[in-house]
């Protein structure tokens, strides 16, 4: 070895590893091979190192900074989410830094590596729509730096997450168009490689079968593809809708607006319900019915998780959480017929005899 002292950095060039990988082998840190541990300690006895005390402190990244990568901030329901994060944060005594990618695979990138050039102890992600690669992700797990995702599953890597529970929230909202009297129900998808997007569109599906009906591709339309709304045109002209499920309430409100083009009433003439309960629900009209998401508190919850794995870095443990929903009904979706309610109102009577 050459001459002045000997860093971790040197002895992390010299085999080919990361210098928060070295970190970890000298101080018997876990997630490691034992035969990377070996390589490390040899090398560190043959070359003389002796630890920095700043450094190691350094490469354990112990700045009570957090990172948050979200979408956007232009929808309600990605600021209730920062409310939820930002509250654990500040009470824990950590300070945040929100960087937002707007859908943009690059900026997503750029976002992960300028977070961990800041040294964050931790980074809760809401991954973009185009994001099909995960290594920048897999570049912060192997420094050591933590990642709870958020909205968003990722079947890619094993770390932690918080979502909300959507399959049935779906369901519900196909059971209820259905004894609302409606039958041919479409539904309106989300960006393709989002887990959330698959997950409603699954729980449509099932809402389908369970309810006895076919399962027809021609009902599905995604939402991205710029020709959906002539394609909704074209089926609510040919009176192929009844009911229509969309993936959000933007989705909704934009599949509202054609119906009006059409000269179509909602709810009289076809029902509409969205997701995720944004402001747009309530301030349209008709207000709309749509599926809750409890926004804040899974902003909540990805902190805590995230300020866990900090305090336990050797740890294994994950946690893959699922928030319930709830259909919220309002003035988008037909009442239930009522002579559905009579026949109620007969079995309660017939058993109170």
């Amino acid at each position: 070895m050459g001459r002045g002292r000997v860093k971790i950095t040197d002895i992390a060039k010299e085999l080919g590893v990361s210098a928060s990988t070295v970190s970890r082998a000298l101080s018997n840190g876990g997630r490691i091979s034992e035969e990377t541990r070996k390589k490390v300690i040899e090398l560190a006895n043959k070359w003389g190192y002796k630890p920095n005390p700043f450094a190691i402190s350094l490469l354990k990244k112990q700045s009570k900074t957090i990172g948050l990568i979200l979408p956007e901030f232009t929808h309600h329901y990605f600021t209730k989410v920062l409310n939820g994060v930002n509250q654990v944060v500040n009470n824990e005594g950590y300070h945040l830094f929100i960087v937002t990618h707007e859908g943009s695979f690059e900026k997503e990138q750029n976002a992960t590596t300028m977070l961990n050039s800041m040294h964050v102890d931790g980074i809760i992600a809401s991954y973009a729509r185009g994001t099909t690669d995960f290594e920048h992700y897999l570049d912060l797990l192997e420094d050591d730096v933590p990642v709870v995702f958020l909205d968003r599953s990722c079947e890619d890597l094993d770390t932690s997450y918080v979502i909300t529970d959507d399959f049935p929230g779906c369901i519900e909202s196909i059971d209820y168009f259905v004894k609302s009297g409606n039958t041919k129900i479409i539904h309106i998808s989300g960006p393709h490689n989002l887990s959330t997007s698959f997950m409603r569109m699954t729980g449509y599906k099932e809402g389908l079968k369970k309810n006895g009906l076919s399962i027809n591709e021609k009902y599905i339309l995604n939402s991205e593809d710029d020709e959906w709304r002539n394609r909704f045109k074209t089926l609510v002209l040919s009176g192929e809708v009844e009911a229509v499920h969309c993936f959000n309430d933007y989705v909704a409100f934009d599949a509202i607006q054609v119906l009006r083009q059409l000269d179509k009433r909602v709810p009289e003439d076809i029902s509409v319900i969205g997701f995720a309960d944004e402001p747009v629900a309530t301030y349209m009209s008709p207000q709309l019915s749509t599926v809750f998401q409890p926004a804040e508190e899974m902003g909540r919850r990805a902190a805590e998780i995230l300020i866990w794995h900090i305090r336990n870095p050797d740890s294994d443990q994950l946690y893959c959480e699922q928030l319930p929903t709830n259909l919220i009904l309002r003035e988008s979706t037909r009442q239930i017929r009522k002579k559905e309610n009579l026949k109620s109102v007969v079995k309660v009577l017939k058993s109170t005899g």
